[in-house]
């Protein structure tokens, strides 16, 4: 099945769940969707060419669109227990302008009724101990992008949704990413990660790609 977490059940409940399907934008087919399980330990590479229609998808996993028969945490994508437990982190991730970063991330731990140390000691592994007192106004896009994933992965949500995390990042960072999806995963968090490059080459992830409709 692709688990980093080799001990857990394989009859574990799904943390993501979907038939097939045909993603629609604007009443107009982008894309077909095949079968999707997650379980818990799991990482799973949403592959596909600029716009396939990763993005979009990514979004009806996070329960900001409508589409196909989705379950989250046995729930409708949106529900409140599945936000209560997914972390979601777009490629253009917004940061509260009037917080510092330690404070930001600080708030976005209490928010989810989670302690901070997670979320700060993941900031310091990708490089922004040095950027904790700063305002997001004096963060590059780069620097920003390190901010919420480090605060979405230092949440311990059930469920993670990236969008090209790689992107912006430096080697130093790269590597320090990978290693809290290593991470997640092995304590039992699922993945859901969109990448243009061979960062997950040689792991142990599954691959699923979206096909035009």
């Amino acid at each position: 099945m692709g688990a980093y977490l080799g001990a857990m059940s394989l009859t574990a409940p799904p943390i993501l769940a979907a038939a097939p399907f045909t993603l629609e934008v604007a009443g107009r087919p982008l894309a077909r969707v095949p079968e999707l399980y997650v379980q818990p330990g799991e990482v799973l590479h949403l592959c596909g060419p600029n716009g396939a229609g990763k993005t979009t998808l990514l979004r009806v996993l996070a329960g900001e669109r409508p589409g196909g028969e989705v379950r989250v945490l046995g729930g409708a994508p949106g529900s409140r227990g599945a936000r209560a437990d997914t972390a979601w982190v777009p490629t253009d991730a917004a940061l509260p302008d009037d917080l510092t970063v330690a404070e930001g991330l600080t708030f976005l731990a209490a928010l989810w009724a989670r302690p901070a140390a997670p979320l700060l000691a993941l900031a310091d592994s990708l490089g922004l101990s040095r950027w904790l007192d700063a305002w997001p106004a004096e963060l590059s896009r780069g620097t920003r992008q390190k901010v919420a994933l480090g605060g979405a992965l230092g949440l311990g949500c059930a469920l993670t949704l990236l969008d090209e995390p790689f992107g912006t990042l430096d080697t130093a960072s790269r590597a320090a990413l990978l290693d809290a999806i290593r991470a997640r995963a092995a304590a039992g968090g699922a993945l859901v990660v969109t990448t243009h490059g061979e960062e997950f080459a040689g792991l142990p992830v599954r691959r699923v790609t979206l096909q035009p409709a």
